[in-house]
């Protein structure tokens, strides 16, 4: 099941479309402390659907 509207919980795998919905709901949240945001971030960037600035990479 997937949930993406609670910051605490990981909402699993997500296609490129629910990580995009996923990233304007919690356009507010840091990847630090949300982790559907970081989950989402993650699928973009691997998909290729998303380039990270060289400052927010670790």
């Amino acid at each position: 099941m997937m949930y993406i509207f609670d910051c605490t919980l990981d909402p699993g795998p997500l296609t490129p479309e629910q990580a995009h919905e996923a990233m304007q709901i919690h356009m507010c949240c840091t990847v630090d402390d949300c982790r559907v945001r970081r989950r989402a971030r993650h699928i973009l960037v691997e998909g290729g659907h998303m380039v990270l600035d060289e400052r927010a990479t670790p």
